[in-house]
């Protein structure tokens, strides 16, 4: 019925939504640097556990190409660089709903930087939905105001 990366993108969006929270609760008393520091220190096992798995499995790894390993260590910068400015959304004092509400826009951002690179035009579906993802945003922001969240 679904596929596997609808089910996938499924999971994330529930795990990202846990993580947001335990962000606010529990964590954003801590600073920035220090979370990351204790995140990547986790991941960094983790990846290898997951090579270990595959090896051990039989599974194919496909390893990005050496043409292609400094877009590569790029993407990883910008997740660093992603983290750092979202995670310190949260110590800074935002909160759960002014900072998963512009998470909304992300799909809008996404396309448009995509045009800006490999071109294309925005047709009435871009724009409708770029105006629907800001009518989200004020939407979600006026709603919780008045129930007081």
């Amino acid at each position: 019925m679904f596929s596997r990366p609808v089910l996938y993108a499924f999971a994330a969006m529930w795990l990202y939504a846990l993580q947001n929270v335990l962000l606010e609760v529990r964590l954003s008393k801590y600073s920035t640097m220090g979370l990351l520091v204790y995140w990547y220190f986790t991941l960094a096992p983790l990846a290898v556990a997951g090579l270990g798995y595959l090896y051990l499995t039989g599974q194919n790894l496909t390893l990005p190409s050496r043409a292609d390993a400094p877009i590569v260590i790029a993407v990883g910068a910008l997740f660093f660089v992603a983290d750092l400015f979202y995670v310190g959304a949260y110590t800074s004092g935002g909160n759960l709903l002014a900072i998963t509400t512009l998470v909304v826009l992300f799909p809008a951002i996404a396309q448009l930087i995509k045009f800006a690179w490999v071109g294309g035009r925005m047709n009435y579906y871009h724009l409708v939905g770029y105006i629907l993802a800001a009518l989200a945003i004020i939407l979600i922001g006026k709603g919780s105001a008045a129930a007081g969240a």
